[in-house]
């Protein structure tokens, strides 16, 4: 199944955008084969998703010593070589690919001496790049927010006008730093009061203006300690554990096909590549390009994201 890729014209030339506009944007895909090249011994440059000169070089070294055309671009047989796949089809098949992690796992995973902030390392093979994802449970945490909360689509049960705007709103107010990965501002943005104590933390609203690194935003909503932390009690007993596991990722701490595949889940999508079923059921982030592929793993966003270190 992770093998199943979206044809060459979509991996090569980013679903009709010009390869100048491609090469410019974010693609989470770009950013998944930087790290893997980069782990091979080949420098494709910053691992930012943004297929540069140096991506396109160390693309071609691998092509080379692979067998293939030496194009430089990350078609869809240099991305079955390097184990990436762009797969549609996980929509309905959402599984726990790894177990709901513990509080100590997390602690560990968070504190890197060497780094300033959570899951910031991402040099190939740190302990934050390319994590697989608490699938089932990190959707059922969605559903419950959803449900409690009114964020559901129009004429779907438990939806409420103004769960649905405080939905919609978040996700394109671009409030939260761009290195923000897709699946975090979705599961965040259904949360629409316990999310404040979080925000207000993360931004300094609460604090005297000092912005909280997000463990320590977590600690503070979850212990009381923090404005509006009555409404976080939410989180802190509902699910604690996916929460810190979701909200600390930067922007490729995360594997991308689990990732879309959790979202077009919640959403219905039953088909990401269908533009139409994309644009109708799933909201876009502000980040989100407007042409009907934002339900897709390979898609280049039309404001380029950013992330922490290398």
């Amino acid at each position: 199944m992770r093998r199943m890729v979206l044809s060459c014209l979509i991996v090569s030339v980013g679903l009709g955008l010009s390869e100048a506009a491609h090469a410019a944007g974010y693609n989470p895909v770009t950013q998944q084969a930087q790290s893997k090249l980069a782990a091979l011994g080949l420098n494709p440059g910053p691992l930012d998703g943004v297929a540069g000169g140096a991506t396109r070089t160390a693309v071609q070294a691998f092509q080379k010593q692979s067998g293939l055309p030496e194009t430089g671009v990350l078609d869809a047989a240099t991305l079955e070589k390097l184990g990436i796949g762009t797969s549609v089809d996980k929509a309905d098949a959402v599984a726990d690919w790894r177990p709901a992690p513990t509080q100590d796992e997390l602690d560990t995973l968070v504190g890197n001496p060497d780094q300033s902030s959570p899951y910031a390392d991402y040099r190939p093979n740190a302990p934050a790049a390319n994590l697989d994802l608490p699938g089932a449970a990190i959707l059922a945490a969605m559903n419950n927010s959803a449900d409690v909360f009114g964020s559901r689509l129009p004429g779907q049960p438990k939806h409420t006008d103004e769960g649905y705007k405080y939905l919609t709103g978040c996700l394109k107010t671009g409030f939260a730093p761009t290195n923000w990965p897709d699946i975090a501002i979705h599961y965040y943005c259904q949360m629409s009061k316990p999310r404040a104590c979080y925000t207000y933390a993360l931004s300094g609203k609460s604090t005297g203006g000092v912005k909280l690194p997000r463990p320590k935003a977590y600690q503070g909503c979850a212990a009381g300690t923090l404005p509006q932390a009555a409404d976080f009690s939410f989180v802190a007993q509902t699910q604690p554990q996916i929460f810190q596991y979701v909200m600390f990722g930067q922007t490729h701490a995360f594997n991308h096909e689990q990732e879309q595949a959790i979202i077009n889940t919640f959403y219905g999508v039953k088909n990401p590549a269908d533009r139409r079923e994309c644009r109708l059921k799933r909201p876009r982030r502000i980040e989100d390009p407007s042409d009907g592929t934002h339900c897709l793993v390979n898609k280049t966003m039309a404001v380029r994201l950013v992330g922490k270190g290398d």
